[in-house]
């Protein structure tokens, strides 16, 4: 099970995105993983570990994807999580916190870490 707490942190630095990025990978794999246990819907998975900062086109949309599928099933409703500004720290905090707590929500749903 991959750790929640870690994809609030804010990058601030390459490896510090590095790091977000498995545990963000990780956290949705966990998610998948429990909604084929309990529903046996085997989700589409997109690789979002690494990024590239600078060409997140595909990442961004196959991101909202994932998010769009999971929040379809868990009844979240979700926000647009499609574009990232991986340089400015504040529109970056913003976007973290916004895609965190849809992977709080799905958490708590599906009683996972």
């Amino acid at each position: 099970m991959s750790g929640l707490a870690s994809i609030y942190n804010v990058p601030q630095n390459d490896n510090d995105r590095n790091t977000w990025a498995f545990d963000h990978m990780a956290h949705h794999r966990d998610i998948n993983r429990r909604l084929y246990e309990l529903t046996g819907v085997a989700l589409p998975e997109f690789v979002l570990d690494p990024v590239d900062p600078d060409n997140a086109g595909t990442w961004e949309s196959q991101h909202q994807q994932m998010h769009d599928n999971q929040n379809q099933l868990l009844g979240i409703e979700g926000n647009d999580l499609s574009e990232i500004n991986w340089r400015d720290p504040r529109l970056l905090a913003g976007w973290v916190f916004l895609n965190a707590s849809e992977h709080f929500q799905a958490s708590n749903i599906l009683e996972i870490g």
